[in-house]
Formats: C-alpha cells, structure tokens, sequence
C-alpha cells in the first residue's frame, strides 16, 4: 500500500458515515423505524458491532433488538 492508498479502515468509516446519512434522511422523512434500520443492515449481513457504530447505539442495545426481530416474523 502506498502513501495515497485509503486503508481499509478509512473507507470502512466513509462508507459507515454514508449509511448513516442516508439513515438519518429517511428517519428525518419519516419513512423508516429504527427497527426497520435494524433490519435492514442485519439483512445485508452487518454485525451488532457494526450496525451499532452506524446507528450510534450500544452494540448491545442493537444485539438485543435484532434477536426480537428475527424472532417476529
């Protein structure tokens, strides 16, 4: 890697602030629930550790509410 060459960690972070951004836009139009976010990045095969990064919530908080809705149908 070079000295110009983003890190994997670095574009992980921009690509955690655009979810984010997008998130927030919905929640602010009011079309999509926090557990809908849940759900949503759960689906695309995210962690609690992940999601909860995003979604600026304890990872535990986010483990929790995703076991009750995978249990939901």
């Amino acid at each position: 890697m070079t000295i110009n060459e983003p890190s994997i960690e670095s574009i992980t972070k921009r690509l955690d602030a655009i979810i984010r951004l997008l998130m927030e836009e919905q929640n602010q139009k009011g079309t999509l629930r926090r557990s809908d976010q849940f759900r949503i990045l759960d689906s695309v095969g995210l962690t609690s550790a992940e999601i909860s990064r995003i979604v600026s919530q304890p990872s535990k908080d986010v483990a929790s509410a995703i076991g009750k809705l995978r249990k939901t149908p």
